[in-house]
């Protein structure tokens, strides 16, 4: 009985292990939207991305997403670098942008090109109250002379 119960383990041990390599090639994010990315604002420039290690490559079809420094409440926090499959025919992974905007930074996080990009309502906020102080200052601020609509002041 005990010989059998050995056997019984092994023909399902061997089954799990074998089936997990399939199960990795099923591309769980066919058919099912991915979430939108969120448009963020930080308040300090974003530290010099880390040098990191590629580890062995799972699998011809998986590509190499660096990691980036991402806004987490209110400092930068790095993201490691990590393997992933690659997405449908034609979408290409987006590295993460950082733009200085006055006096704060513009973080686009890294995503898919397919993924929607929404603005964060941090980011919402910080532009409403910068864009309210362009109105006491005579439209001059970080635009380069502009008004809200675009036009220049010193003509």
């Amino acid at each position: 009985m005990l010989k059998n119960l050995g056997k019984s383990v092994a023909v399902v041990a061997f089954a799990a292990f074998t089936s997990f390599p399939a199960a990795g090639q099923i591309d769980l994010r066919f058919g099912i939207p991915l979430p939108a990315v969120e448009i963020r604002v930080g308040h300090s420039a974003p530290p010099s991305a880390r040098y990191e290690r590629k580890t062995p490559r799972p699998g011809k079809d998986f590509v190499w997403l660096k990691g980036s420094w991402g806004w987490h409440e209110n400092d930068w926090a790095w993201m490691p670098g990590r393997w992933e499959r690659s997405g449908p025919r034609g979408v290409k992974w987006v590295k993460a942008r950082y733009r200085r905007d006055g006096n704060a930074w513009r973080y686009e996080p890294a995503h898919w090109s397919n993924q929607r990009m929404i603005e964060g309502e941090d980011y919402r906020r910080w532009r409403s109250e910068r864009d309210g102080n362009r109105y006491h200052d005579g439209g001059r601020n970080h635009d380069g002379g502009r008004n809200r609509e675009g036009n220049r002041h010193d003509r």
